[in-house]
């Protein structure tokens, strides 16, 4: 399984918008263990401000001195969960998200060391767990709702594990590995038809909710 998520990501160009000033990044890790591949996520702390409690990949906002998105992740992964760079090999980028904060997301995928062990800031993160990546590959594991997010449509995926609910960008950033990494089409619906796909409206966003209405009508109108 890695060997095919590593040689389709290591072919997949997917677009670049450097438009957007608000940018974040986040590491999706990968590790392999006993011959299964495991997808490595976090849960946030209860105590933040912004998506507390939720579930979600090591990442945070671009700081102003420049830094590359590619930077920001790993240093993040530092931050929050003590995974250092040098332990992380990159197999490719996977397409730019918009999060419910307006900020670009470029999401980067990892591999990391088997026996890794997470040292975890507290502030930040309540808890580290993993999950096999197949879990995701059963549909049963599935359940969605329909949201009227900026007023449009949007299909909120979840996946239930053990006592976690994988969601939101999280899950639709898994669903969009599986896609390009193995190529898998889920028996469910990823986007919704009245609106266009999110990869779609990060290719043309610029940072406002206004370049999204945009995007939706000439997508409702075609």
């Amino acid at each position: 399984m890695l060997s095919r998520i590593e040689a389709n990501l290591r072919s997949f160009k997917p677009a670049i918008n450097e438009l957007p000033e608000r940018r974040a990044s986040v590491l999706i890790p990968l590790l392999e263990r006993e011959g299964q591949t495991l997808l490595l996520l976090t849960k946030r702390s209860e105590k933040l401000r912004s998506h507390s409690g939720q579930v979600s990949f090591p990442g945070g906002k671009q700081d102003e001195q420049g830094q590359s998105s590619l930077d920001t992740a790993l240093r993040e992964a530092r931050e929050e969960i003590g995974l250092e760079s040098k332990s992380v090999r990159i197999l490719g980028c996977l397409d730019q998200i918009i999060s419910l904060h307006f900020y670009l997301v470029t999401p980067y995928v990892g591999l990391i060391p088997s026996d890794f062990e997470a040292k975890v800031d507290s502030v930040e993160t309540e808890s580290v767990f993993e999950v096999p990546l197949e879990f995701f590959l059963d549909s049963e594991h599935h359940w969605s709702e329909v949201l009227n997010h900026r007023k449009y449509p949007v299909i909120s995926h979840h996946f239930k594990f053990q006592h976690y609910d994988i969601w939101g960008l999280t899950a639709k950033l898994i669903l969009r590995l599986l896609e390009v990494g193995l190529r898998h089409q889920p028996d469910y619906p990823i986007h919704h038809p009245q609106a266009p796909p999110w990869m779609e409206m990060a290719q043309h966003f610029d940072g406002t909710e206004e370049s999204l209405s945009s995007k939706i009508k000439q997508s409702i109108n075609r």
